[in-house]
């Protein structure tokens, strides 16, 4: 929750220098600032915000006894990982099952 109010918080902060870089009539700011501000904080905080309301959206049963249930839960990636191999592995998401 707090990654979520965190990048809400840091957009609306963009936001705002962008409308005053239009009330200014200041284009370098509003594109070189604001316009690659709001593309790296949504390109990678933004997809972060996406992969939390996803993770709370798909029913994970850690407690079940269901082998279809237990498998899912072993095959997930978590979200530090998913971010991490956006970078090292090229997008790439393999699961590394241990045992």
């Amino acid at each position: 929750m707090a990654v979520i109010i965190g990048v809400a918080h840091m957009s609306m902060g963009i936001f705002t220098k962008g409308l005053n870089a239009l009330y200014f009539n200041d284009k370098m700011v509003l594109f070189t600032e604001v316009v690659t501000g709001l593309v790296i904080l949504l390109g990678l905080f933004g997809w972060m915000d996406i992969l939390i309301f996803s993770k709370w959206t798909f029913q994970m049963d850690p407690y079940s006894l269901n082998p279809v249930m237990q498998a899912r839960i072993n095959e997930a990636p978590s979200i530090i990982t998913v971010m991490i191999n956006n970078f090292l592995a090229g997008g790439n998401q393999y699961v590394s099952v241990m045992g």
